[in-house]
């Protein structure tokens, strides 16, 4: 059997060192070099993972828009837009609830950098485009899977960024907040259905 070259856990361990030195020292004066001896790897191991310093923060959320669209896609049929938005966001936020504390140091670090902010909404861009497309393949129209998009993903950035900016030791949780968020929406959003 033939081991591995680098740690099985070495993806967690350079993240986890990588938010910690940020925090530390400011995304701007850590290194790759020092990401990766805090972590106990070698550089080489770091580009291995990641593609660059800023992907440390941003890698996991590739994981959350699969998820996203399958929810989307499932199941089958006509359904009203607000049904489905609240379905696709409730399950969004469910998935990121365990990493409230993560993602309130996250958020922390993007705040202190324009590359790093620049990224997220070029990262926001890609995912309301995909959202469009994956509403459009349910059915609905291509002008309304668009404004569905940008409304759905307005109200969670909203919703997501309260949240985190939420320091108390009970914060509500994300998807209480984003249920209590859409019904203002629902008069509009139930008269859009997919054919």
């Amino acid at each position: 059997m033939r081991m591995p070259r680098w740690p099985a856990d070495s993806r967690e361990r350079l993240a986890t060192a990588a938010l910690d030195l940020f925090t530390e020292h400011g995304y701007g004066a850590v290194t790759i070099d020092q990401i990766a001896d805090r972590a106990g790897v070698t550089a080489r191991t770091f580009f291995r993972q990641f593609q660059d310093k800023e992907e440390v923060l941003f890698a996991d959320d590739d994981l959350l828009l699969p998820a996203l669209l399958e929810t989307i896609a499932e199941p089958s049929g006509p359904v009203d837009a607000g049904t489905l938005m609240e379905r696709a966001l409730v399950a969004l936020a469910e998935r990121m609830q365990p990493a409230h504390d993560l993602l309130r140091r996250r958020q922390a670090i993007i705040d202190t950098d324009v590359a790093l902010s620049g990224r997220e909404l070029a990262k926001q861009a890609r995912w309301e485009a995909a959202i469009s497309s994956a509403l459009t393949a349910r059915g609905f129209r291509a002008d309304d899977a668009s404004l569905l998009a940008a409304i759905g993903f307005a109200v969670f950035r909203r919703q997501l960024h309260a949240w985190i900016a939420d320091a108390s030791a009970d914060p509500t949780p994300l998807d209480e907040r984003i249920r209590a968020a859409l019904p203002s929406l629902r008069t509009i959003l139930d008269a859009t259905t997919a054919r």
